[in-house]
């Protein structure tokens, strides 16, 4: 998954970031991307891509396994 992140740049606090769209491809990312860019008129607002990678949940079969265990 592809997320588009506005970055705003605050003089006197911190910058915000806010999660503006998702993709599950990159060339719908790169569209979403270039289409708020083309209608972002402030100069203090930035957009991004980043790829979002779910994090892998182990199930407690993998858990109790034996087969993780590295001789040592």
């Amino acid at each position: 998954m592809y997320l588009i992140i506005r970055h705003t740049k605050y003089n006197h606090s911190e910058d915000s970031y806010y999660i503006e769209g998702t993709s599950d491809y990159l060339e719908g990312a790169q569209e979403l991307l270039d289409a708020h860019k083309i209608i972002n008129k402030r100069d203090d607002v930035s957009f991004s891509i980043v790829n979002f990678d779910e994090p892998l949940i182990l199930t407690d079969e993998i858990k109790d396994s034996k087969q993780l265990e590295l001789p040592l």
